[in-house]
């Protein structure tokens, strides 16, 4: 079909200015926050032009665009703040992107009932702030809160600052109202528990690959009585990890871990030249929280945790958001042109699950395997849980001849160590673009071939982010 068709024929299901192919528009949704270089094996797909562009701003537009693709086989890539870093909403060639920023109400707060109805296309902040006016809380709060959508946050199920208490963004969906490729509108209870299997469980994390999430029902929070911030400064990052491991053996759960040993300058360094730093966060009624941080401390100090100023602390929290609010300005309000005029990011961050008892020997497997190759570490840590392992790697070439080559291999390596230690591949970003090659590996050949027979079932046409996943 020609894009002037296409056009003609959206414009018939959407009001016609809400349908585009202008130029600007296009190159805006071609790409998401990855940028070139970190894709590494699939860089020459970080930036590709769709067809056309549609806003809906109901389920029953996004419905009749599904049904019109799949009857003639267009691919449709649904898209969020496009603030994603694996490349999950990148469009394929002759694609129609749906853009679900349209589809952004709080439609309800079930106070009583703690439970959110709000729109895919709500800005994670926003829902925060009505959720505050009723004495609530929206338990994920990751770092890109101020730009990122809640069907961007499902789809990838991504993690937050408060991932140890409430868990990951897809744990705290009741149920979800969802697009199938065929237009077909399926709608869950926003209820605990189901009968039968969990059908939310087939679109949490699954990138838009088997359905287009438009509404979802969350859990609402209360508002803790009390929240008590503290950081410890620790002698390298097994000791900082014995004290995580000790909390969760005795069910101790904070609700903020962020675990870091950072290297301030070549990454090489000795462990004693680094900065290892845990910063932790109690919340609940008030006699929890008074229990859980005299137990937290005495577990920090044992350790040879060195309690830090209170100042620290705050400072932390007040900036967790500050590098989404520098993209929102440097980036979303500056249009497409702003994010490839970035200076390249010539670093990498991975985010692996493992069990928390091969952490030492990962650590030690990483390190080793990243010093043979000269390539600098600037950052060990742990987010949420002990099993939640990350690393900030940076390209030891040349600023005028980045070798991304070196960069990728080691990448494919670290990640394909941590399947192999009975892990997965990311835990906080998504697969995306970035991964998708290394899909089979993660799930063996059994598990890919049953999730690719549950999109044949759901997307009958393949025509939903085709490829993502290696769906």
């Amino acid at each position: 079909m020609t894009a002037t068709s296409i056009i003609t024929d959206l414009s018939l299901l959407l009001p016609p200015q809400r349908v585009s192919v202008d130029a600007d528009e296009l190159s805006r949704v071609s790409g998401d926050a990855l940028a070139a270089y970190r894709a590494f094996q699939r860089t020459g797909g970080v930036e590709v032009l769709p067809a056309a562009l549609v806003s809906p701003t109901c389920v029953e537009e996004v419905s009749a665009v599904a049904a019109y693709a799949s009857e003639r086989g267009i691919p449709l890539v649904p898209r969020g703040g496009g603030t994603g870093v694996m490349g999950g909403a990148v469009p394929v060639e002759g694609a129609i992107v749906v853009e679900l920023r349209g589809l952004d109400a709080v439609h309800d707060i079930d106070r009583e009932g703690r439970r959110a109805t709000v729109g895919a296309g709500a800005i994670l902040d926003d829902v925060e702030d009505a959720l505050v006016r009723q004495g609530l809380l929206l338990g994920h709060d990751p770092w890109s809160r101020p730009i990122a959508t809640v069907g961007g946050a499902i789809s990838t199920n991504g993690m937050g600052y408060l991932a140890g208490k409430y868990g990951s963004m897809g744990e705290q969906v009741l149920g979800l109202q969802v697009v199938l490729g065929n237009g077909d509108v399926i709608e869950t209870p926003g209820v605990p528990k189901v009968a039968g299997p969990d059908v939310d469980s087939l679109f949490v994390g699954a990138e838009g690959a088997m359905g287009i999430i438009t509404r979802a029902t969350l859990i609402a929070h209360p508002q803790p009585e009390e929240r008590h911030l503290s950081a410890y400064r620790f002698n390298g990052f097994m000791a900082g990890y014995s004290a995580v491991q000790e909390m969760h053996a005795i069910g101790l759960r904070p609700a903020m871990i962020d675990f870091d040993e950072e290297f301030p300058r070549d990454g090489l360094s000795q462990p004693d030249e680094s900065e290892t730093t845990l910063y932790l966060s109690f919340e609940g009624y008030r006699e929890e929280v008074a229990a859980q941080v005299d137990r937290g401390h005495r577990i920090c100090v044992a350790s040879g945790g060195e309690l830090l100023p209170t100042e620290e602390v705050e400072e932390f929290w007040r900036g967790r958001h500050s590098s989404a609010e520098r993209y929102k300005r440097e980036v979303l309000e500056h249009g497409h042109a702003a994010r490839r005029q970035r200076r390249p990011w010539r670093m990498d961050y991975l985010h692996v699950a493992i069990p928390a008892s091969a952490v030492p020997e990962y650590h030690d497997y990483c390190r080793r395997l990243l010093a043979g190759r000269g390539i600098p570490v600037r950052e060990w840590s742990l987010w949420g849980r002990p099993e939640y392992f990350s690393l900030l790697i940076s390209d030891p070439s040349p600023a005028d001849r980045p070798d991304a080559a070196l960069m990728g291999r080691a990448v494919d390596d670290i990640l394909s160590a941590a399947q192999d230690l009975g892990g997965s591949m990311e835990y906080c970003h998504g697969v995306g673009l970035k991964l998708t090659h290394l899909m089979r590996r993660d799930r063996g050949d059994a598990g890919l071939e049953a999730l690719r027979r549950v999109k044949q079932a759901l997307d009958p046409q393949r025509v939903l982010n085709p490829g993502n996943l290696d769906l």
